[in-house]
């Protein structure tokens, strides 16, 4: 027998279960496996669109070498033939241009334009079966800061793989280092994988074509050759793609062979650093707000200079205040010229002429002057963040994610427990944010995200807590969801306090209410109450919070409930068939049917509000009853409550036990003044009686 299919009769509430989750008559041939297959696609590393010809366009793009063009040469359809090779593996170390090689590889297939993604390692532990498999693809594997080698299992499972990509048209390229991948050619060769290790391009090279590649710096491409120009013989033999490429981008703004403030910024302003901070009593102030200009570009200027006279209060600086106050000082563009920042006088805002020379200073001080990094700055940008800079927080949060590419997490984690301490709102949402944007660096990410995990997991630190949930629901949990559900689990099973316990969910409600990301989140969430056999209070209690009812209409966009039951397509039946799921775990398993009940009648209290589509929530319901039994509780009590929708699923139930009926002892006796209501596969709205 095929899963019962409720009718839409309800004359009170406008339906059309058309699209909805909906089992049975409706379900055509293969319609479930389409379902499986989209659920089990689920926990997949989800793809990111990228454009080879903007990220690396083919008239910049210098080959790492022989090994490289054999690789290219190995996907590129022939004619007459066809590519073996679908896996392509390059080996370098860090810096090496390994993503942009990956991607001018990909190009060279013939995978259409539009269909190259790069995928991020959004794993606690690396397993081919998270590899998506789309026909017509071309996946780069980006495996960046990645320290760990790989499981012996995932290079068994690549074979396979490989063969699946053939069979879909598709390519992969894996980019990584020899350590991660420390059984490249074990097993000996295999057709549809290609394992090579390209070369460092050479910097010269890298300078010459990027300058090339634009009619107005063409005849730029020389000056690194020309001993009488400032740019001669300035990169190494073993200087990366990237910073080659830095060279380059300075070298297009010049304003001549002999700019020297191009050079210096080339060399990370060393002349100008070393004259700003050599010491003495003169310039003090000017250097206060060079450092206050570094933390916070591009905020108002008098939050800027407020939060350089506070600096300049700090007991270990203690400079005096002028004779005649803030009369005596000069006005706001006065004090900012000085330390190279330019005031717009419409915003109010002040900037670095140089935008460069912020991380630049920043690196000085912690490098050169740690002493007053240690003792003065450490405690000075807590006072600013619940000072001057508590609306500018952002602008922190970015400065110390430059900073951190130089001195490393550890500094700033230091940093950031200190703020934790302080125990605000403010100091909470800035080490969040902050964190959140170091667990996606390119090359910081990996060690950030363990730390991250280390944090979720400590109860003892409930502020720690606090500060992974709020990078859960940031660019963290964009860039890695399954990481970061991952890590709001370990504070749901161990929260340090209760706000930490609310805080997760609430990480957890807003990457569920997220279109893009609502499959994943509720499959996983789904997951964690049917993996742990009997459903806890924690487990039950985050799916309910998680699929509340929204409260208004204007809550609509940010409820995960709203967002699940009006998903079109295959993600809409796959989500409606995990909640449907959900539900009968909880009613099978949980001691607690009753507030099972409560909550199941708030979904159709919230239907019949306007607050939820009302078909896909019939459709649950009478589902369930089918299921778990409609004379038990809780299905049971919350049909026989009264309310518009009450007649839609009592017919729903007389029809599906007409036709049952029907079906196994032939037509049913219609009683006396009784009109059957006849069920309606194809979704088809009908007109119904008036109800009395």
């Amino acid at each position: 027998m095929s899963s019962p299919t409720p009718p839409s009769n309800d004359p009170t509430v406008e339906q059309d279960v058309k699209g909805n989750f909906v089992a049975g008559d409706q379900n055509i041939a293969g319609r479930d496996n389409i379902i499986s297959n989209y659920l089990t696609g689920l926990r997949h590393l989800r793809p990111h669109q990228v454009d080879p010809d903007k990220l690396m366009p083919a008239n910049r793009f210098v080959s790492p070498g022989n090994n490289y063009d054999r690789a290219a040469q190995a996907v590129r359809l022939s004619f007459g033939s066809t590519a073996n090779v679908r896996v392509v593996v390059l080996l370098a170390p860090e810096e090496h241009g390994r993503k942009s090689a990956g991607l001018r590889l990909l190009a060279a297939t013939n995978v259409a334009a539009g269909r190259i993604f790069e995928l991020l390692p959004d794993w606690d532990e690396p397993d081919v079966a998270c590899l998506p498999e789309e026909r017509g693809a071309g996946y780069l594997l980006n495996l960046r800061g990645v320290t760990q080698p790989l499981p012996d299992a995932f290079y068994s499972d690549l074979l396979t793989y490989a063969s699946g990509l053939r069979n879909a048209g598709s390519y992969m390229v894996i980019t990584a280092t020899k350590t991660i991948w420390s059984q490249a050619r074990a097993g000996g060769p295999h057709p549809e994988i290609l394992v090579v290790e390209i070369e460092r391009p050479k910097p010269d090279d890298v300078v010459k074509k990027y300058l090339e590649s634009d009619e107005e710096t063409q005849d730029r491409s020389g000056w690194i050759d020309n001993k009488e120009g400032v740019f001669f013989d300035l990169l190494p033999e073993d200087c990366a793609p990237g910073e080659a490429a830095r060279l380059a981008s300075i070298i297009a703004k010049a304003k001549s062979i002999e700019d020297k403030d191009a050079l210096d910024e080339y060399k990370g302003w060393e002349t100008h650093l070393s004259d700003w901070f050599r010491g003495g009593s003169e310039g003090v102030e000017t250097r206060a707000v060079r450092i206050a200009g570094a933390y916070l570009n591009k905020a108002p200027g008098v939050v800027i200079l407020n939060s350089a006279d506070l600096l300049l209060a700090a007991p270990k600086i203690n400079l005096p205040t002028p004779e005649g106050g803030l009369l005596a000082r000069p006005d706001v563009p006065s004090r900012l010229k000085p330390a190279g920042m330019s005031f717009d006088v419409d915003t109010g805002v002040a900037s670095l002429v140089h935008e460069s020379q912020g991380p630049a200073i920043l690196r000085y001080l912690w490098t050169q002057h740690t002493q007053l990094s240690q003792e003065v700055l450490m405690q000075w940008l807590q006072d600013i963040s619940q000072g001057p800079a508590k609306d500018h927080l952002d602008a922190l949060a970015s400065a110390l994610t430059q900073l951190a590419e130089t001195v490393g997490i550890t500094p700033i984690f230091d940093l950031a427990e200190g703020w934790l301490r302080n125990g605000s709102k403010q100091h909470l949402e800035l080490v969040g944010d902050l964190v959140s944007d170091l667990a996606v660096h390119p090359t910081l990410g990996s060690r950030v995200r363990a730390e991250l995990a280390r944090w979720a997991a400590g109860k003892t630190e409930p502020a720690r807590q606090r500060a992974v949930a709020r990078a859960c629901s940031g660019s963290f949990g964009k860039k890695y969801p399954s990481q970061a559900l991952t890590r709001a689990r370990y504070i749901l099973n161990s929260p340090g306090s209760e706000e930490a316990l609310k805080d997760a969910t609430t990480a957890v409600r807003a990457l569920a209410s997220d279109v893009d990301l609502a499959p994943l989140v509720t499959d996983t969430v789904i997951k964690w109450i049917t993996n742990a056999g009997k459903p806890t209070g924690t487990e039950l209690n985050v799916f309910y919070e998680v699929f509340s009812v929204p409260s208004s209409p204007d809550q609509l966009e940010k409820s995960p409930l709203a967002v699940a039951l009006t998903q079109p397509g295959d993600s809409g039946d796959a989500i409606r068939r995990r909640l449907l799921e959900g539900w009968q775990h909880i009613i099978e398993q949980s001691a607690d049917v009753f507030h099972a009940q409560r909550i199941l009648l708030d979904w159709r209290q919230g239907a019949e509000k306007g607050l939820l589509p009302p078909g896909p929530i019939v459709d649950i319901i009478f589902t369930l009853g089918c299921v778990t039994g409609i004379v038990n509780p809780p299905v049971r009590d919350v049909v026989l409550e009264d309310g518009p929708l009450k007649e839609a699923l009592i017919a729903a139930f007389l029809a599906e036990f007409h036709r049952t009926y029907q079906a196994t002892d032939g037509p049913l006796p219609v009683p006396s003044g009784t009109t059957l209501v006849e069920s309606n596969p194809e979704g088809a709205t009908e007109a119904d009686p008036e109800t009395q």
